[in-house]
């Protein structure tokens, strides 16, 4: 009996089992892997449960037989590698798609026992190299894609047994060496090839051009060389080339023309030179060109209207000059026009206006002058208009922004008058309004709306007027806010600290009034401040506590009337520059000022501080050494327009404006107070400094003998001060010394020489020190031969190159004549040739005065002269 039950089970799991012969082993390599994986969450789909097949599963396609055809698991967030996978247990899989997913390892050789594969993407996962000589040829392979994986080495030669491909993508790898000459050869079929964001070098293969089905060809980002492959321009069956990121330099051939089926050209970031080719005009149906950051140079061609296709033309960066044709208005497929940074002039053209698809327009850094065409934006989906750093003038284009589709609009630097169009008001979209150095007015309060996007507003150096409303308070996006040099007044709105994420904030030189808002919470994006030139007053703005990162701020040439807090150099430790000159600050310098390790400029001048120099400044980091490292404020992260913080500091007596090089000046400026006591002989240690200021004082004693260890300072005035004693020998050192005032003292002794020191010839420098004596000042120094009177010293100075004038006369006349001797001694073809010539010019000489001796006497007149 139970041998019977057991030949029934047995007879009815193998009926089963034949029929799902084709799918068990099927079910089990798949499950198997599925084991192996670390996240295989997505394939919840895959199990053994029921009576279903594999062919149900997520991912899965069989044919008719119940054969695995299609494995597809593209972004299916697979982590794991694929050394478990069993690929001979599917031989009629044709596709295998796993990209962009998270596997790992190496590609395995055994992907070839799959001999119907067709389509091959494993891409965009972190794949290392396949055991190369372990993979046999696959010539049933079509496409494949190891694109972005963590692929090296010299270009994979598996790729030339794959004899039918049409699609090979291995961009985004470390692939290095040159293109192979065989590979035209061994894949004919090729339709699209991409070997972009690699290290490939040396010059594209001639061969290339015997792919005569070739549709795409995208080699950008590689280190390829030489001219532009002139055999590319025979290949008019190409739609897409990308040569981009690459060293390519020499002119791009007029052949370029040939490629009339060409949809996308690529040649940006290179060193192409020379003009642009006439025959650009013959690529009809070109719709993205791309020439940026290249040497070119030349006019732009007129038939580049002819290119009725494009919609995407990059031509910044470049050396363009002359004018934009007028036939770019035939262009109506247009949407981004970048001409920006070259050296374009004359006036915009008004048939920029009738581009009714632009939506980019960047042309700034040219030489434009002008008006804006006043059509303008009318009727177009504009979303960036760049038209900074030119020579534009005139008011602004009402439909402007009448699009109300607005993000971005640059017109900086340039000569624009008149009010704001009234639609800006109603531009929600705007991200970045940059109005800065024209001459545009109007209220600000009424121009601007509510703009939630706003990360960059800048209005500096224009005409503005009105108080701020608590409208601004809503720019809650703000990263940018320069209100600088306008005649805005009035209180801050009480919610101004609303705008969390603002970096840098320039409120100087207005007539803003009142206390600086506080806050309710930290200020932690804050890097930048200046409210200068204003008149803003009361005790120090206890809100700059909350600042944590503020790197520059300037307070100067306020109305603060109190103590500096000795918290500034704890709760702010970034600071890089503070300056607080014209105020009224009272007391001691805080001695906890010299906890700030990255001070590099330290302005206190015109206030009413008293006490001495704190000693501990000696311990200012930054300073004792000479900083090389850039200060970068803030950079737009939000378009392509950078924007660099200024900060203006009084250099060498004078107000210097410092943005991009500001990094190079560290100094300390105390000037016009009411200090006392000596200069910290520690200074010394502060060898960084490239200027010191302690003038206008009380301070006493000598001068530091270690002056002379500041070696790169350029400025030094430690005038009007009680300073006694010699002038220290060491201060001779300073090489860079260019601006020197120790005038209005009490020193005395011998002025030091040498060096640096003899350039500076003003005798003022050392004035109404009645105990100096020496060179510039007409005392000189008794028992001191070397010692001579400026005035002497500059007569001696002017009588001795008189006489070496002189002498060099005279020598120059006595080479000349024993050069002529020397000639007509030693040179007996020469001599024979000079006195041919002086016989010559004496036979001449006498031809012409024979008429004279041989005419005869005249005859004398017997008549008389009438008196």
């Amino acid at each position: 009996m139970v041998q019977s039950k057991i030949l029934f089970y047995t007879t009815i799991f193998l009926q089963f089992w034949m029929s799902n012969a084709t799918s068990m082993p099927q079910e089990l390599a798949l499950l198997q892997w599925k084991a192996s994986l670390a996240d295989a969450s997505s394939l919840s789909s895959w199990s053994p449960a029921g009576n279903s097949t594999c062919c149900s599963w997520f991912g899965i396609k069989c044919d008719a037989t119940g054969h695995v055809v299609e494995l597809s698991l593209p972004s299916a967030g697979l982590r794991g590698q694929l050394d478990a996978f069993d690929f001979g247990a599917f031989p009629n899989l044709t596709k295998l798609n796993l990209n962009n997913n998270s596997l790992v390892g190496s590609i395995p050789y055994r992907l070839c026992e799959l001999p119907s594969i067709a389509w091959l993407d494993l891409g965009c996962n972190y794949l290392d190299n396949p055991e190369y000589s372990r993979l046999s040829p696959m010539p049933t392979l079509e496409y494949i894609s190891l694109s972005r994986n963590k692929l090296n080495g010299e270009f994979p030669k598996f790729i030339f047994g794959c004899t039918n491909l049409k699609f090979l993508d291995l961009s985004k790898n470390a692939f290095h060496g040159p293109i192979p000459d065989l590979l035209a050869k061994m894949t004919p079929n090729l339709l699209h090839l991409n070997l972009c964001w690699n290290k490939f070098s040396g010059t594209i293969p001639r061969s290339l051009a015997q792919l005569p089905k070739l549709r795409e060809l995208r080699l950008r980002s590689n280190i390829f060389s030489g001219g532009f492959p002139e055999m590319l321009t025979t290949m008019n069956t190409l739609q897409v080339l990308t040569l981009g990121n690459s060293t390519f330099s020499g002119s791009i051939p007029e052949g370029i023309g040939n490629l009339t089926s060409l949809q996308v050209l690529g040649l940006a970031n290179n060193n192409f030179t020379g003009p642009l080719p006439m025959s650009i005009g013959k690529m009809k149906h070109l719709q993205a060109f791309y020439l940026f950051n290249n040497n070119l140079n030349g006019a732009i061609p007129a038939a580049i209207g002819n290119m009725t296709a494009l919609q995407q033309l990059f031509l910044g960066y470049n050396n363009l000059n002359g004018t934009i044709p007028p036939e770019i208005g035939n262009m109506t497929a247009l949407q981004q026009l970048d001409l920006r940074n070259n050296q374009l002039e004359g006036e915009l053209p008004a048939t920029i206006s009738v581009l009714r698809n632009l939506n980019y327009l960047a042309l700034g850094t040219n030489r434009f002058t002008g008006t804006i065409p006043l059509a303008l934006g009318r009727g177009q989906p504009l979303n960036l208009i760049g038209l900074a750093n030119n020579s534009l003038y005139g008011e602004l284009p009402q439909g402007l922004c009448r699009s109300f589709a607005l993000e971005v609009l640059a017109l900086n630097n340039n000569n624009l008058s008149g009010t704001l169009p009234s639609c800006i008001r109603n531009c929600s979209h705007l991200q970045s309004l940059r109005l800065g150095q024209n001459h545009l007015s109007g209220n600000i309060s009424q121009v601007l709306g509510v703009h939630s996007n706003l990360t960059v507003l800048d209005v500096s150096e224009n005409q503005f007027s009105g108080t701020l409303s608590p409208t601004f308070c809503s720019y809650t996006s703000l990263l940018i806010l320069d209100l600088s040099n306008n005649n805005l007044s009035g209180e801050l709105p009480s919610c101004w600290w609303n705008m969390q994420n603002l970096q840098f904030m320039d409120l100087s030189i207005n007539a803003f009034i009142g206390k600086l808002p506080t806050a309710r919470s930290r200020i932690s994006s804050l890097k930048f401040l200046n409210l200068a030139n204003n008149y803003f007053h009361g005790e120090f703005p206890s809100v700059i506590q909350k600042c944590k990162n503020l790197t520059i701020l300037n307070l100067g040439q306020n109305r603060y009337d109190s103590i500096i807090p000795s918290w500034l150099g704890v709760t702010n430790p970034r600071l890089r520059i503070l300056q607080l000159r014209s105020n009224m600050f009272h007391g001691n310098i805080p001695r906890k000022l010299s906890q700030l390790a990255y001070l590099q400029l330290l302005d206190l001048a015109d206030n009413k501080l008293t006490g001495s120099i704190p000693t501990e400044f000696a311990d200012l980091t930054s300073m004792r050494q000479q900083n090389t490292e850039q200060l970068v404020i803030l950079v737009e992260y939000s378009t392509q327009y950078p924007y660099f913080g200024r900060v203006d500091i009084n250099w060498k007596g004078h107000y210097e404006t410092f943005q991009r090089t500001v990094s190079l000046v560290t100094g300390i400026d105390l000037s016009s107070n009411f200090l006392t006591g000596e200069i910290p002989r520690g200074l010394s240690n502060l060898q960084g400094l490239k200027f010191l200021n302690v003038s206008r004082n009380r301070l006493s004693g000598s001068i530091p003998k270690g002056i002379g260890d500041l070696k790169f300072l350029e400025s030094l005035d430690i005038s009007w001060n009680q300073l006694a004693g010699t002038i220290p020998s060491s201060i001779s050192n300073l090489m860079y010394l260019s601006s020197l005032n120790l005038s209005s003292n009490q020193l005395s002794g011998m002025i030091p020489k040498g060096n640096q020191l003899q350039t500076l010839d003003d005798s003022s420098i050392y004035a109404n020190n009645s105990g100096l004596c020496g060179f510039p000042l007409s005392i000189a120094c008794p028992g001191d031969s070397s010692s001579v009177p400026a005035f002497e010293q500059k007569g001696y100075h002017k009588d001795l190159e008189e006489l070496w004038l002189c002498y060099w006369v005279i020598a120059g006349f006595i080479f000349g004549i024993l050069l002529w001797f020397g000639v007509l001694v030693f040179l007996k073809p020469w001599r024979m040739a000079i006195f041919e010539c002086v016989d010559k010019m004496q036979n001449v000489v006498i031809k012409k005065m024979r008429p004279v001796w041989e005419e005869p006497p005249p005859q004398l007149s017997t008549k008389k002269r009438t008196v």
